[in-house]
């Protein structure tokens, strides 16, 4: 019902080269029985990874220990291939594995990191950046009316959106920012910006609210947001 989201959001300028892969630059572990076991980091995107293991891994899925620059990122994600080698003489296994849990976070941190960006964020206007700024005309034609609705009203719940009056526009504004995992569930994440008056001062208060939710529009988790 959503893939059209994706569509726009791909032809975007800003997001036609948003995944590329990154070769080296990052250290990557797997959770083996005795603990976490050095793995050699080959190239890596907001995807999967290229690895080579002097051990063969005994499971078609498991956690791996990601470290880029100064952040440790923790995934889950499975074998798509392995090729059997060796290297300096010993025998190795050379693995390409895609993710199938990561946090939303940490999915930014990766993103940043193979667009040769600073993994850190130092203050929100930068994290805002991965955001698409959606037209109005956008959310009329790629939101389904009836995933507007709930939203709004979950900001409404929430007191960071005045409640809705009949045939009155509310006054927010929507940014997209693509998918992300969530195990083995992919979802859209999406930013509103609301405003509502402070019940006490009268004073004007705006808020930037993360949500995601899944392809049908109907499983929506509001992220915490400021």
């Amino acid at each position: 019902m959503l893939s059209d989201l994706l569509t726009w959001f791909a032809g975007k300028p800003e997001n036609r080269r948003r995944y590329p892969r990154r070769t080296g630059g990052f250290r990557a572990w797997f959770a083996a029985g005795s603990g976490w076991t050095a793995l050699t980091g080959v190239d890596i995107s907001a995807s999967g990874m290229g690895l080579i293991s002097t051990a063969k891994f005994d499971k078609d899925e498991i956690n791996f220990r990601v470290q880029v620059e100064d952040r440790a990122i923790l995934v889950r994600a499975k074998q798509i291939w392995c090729v059997p080698g060796t290297l300096q003489g010993r025998p190795v296994y050379r693995y390409g594995v895609q993710y199938t849990g990561i946090g939303a976070d940490d999915w930014d941190a990766l993103v940043r990191f193979c667009n040769n960006e600073a993994v850190a964020v130092e203050n929100k206007a930068q994290k805002e950046l991965e955001l698409v700024r959606m037209q109005a005309d956008d959310v009329a034609r790629l939101i389904p009316t009836r995933l507007q609705e709930r939203l709004l009203q979950m900001l409404v719940q929430s007191r960071r959106l005045a409640p809705i009056e009949k045939d009155k526009i509310p006054l927010v504004q929507y940014f997209y920012g693509g998918t992300v995992k969530r195990g083995s569930r992919v979802m859209h994440r999406l930013s509103i910006h609301s405003r509502v008056n402070d019940a006490v001062t009268g004073e004007p208060m705006s808020y930037d609210t993360r949500f995601l939710f899944d392809e049908s529009g109907t499983d929506i988790e509001m992220e915490g947001s400021s």
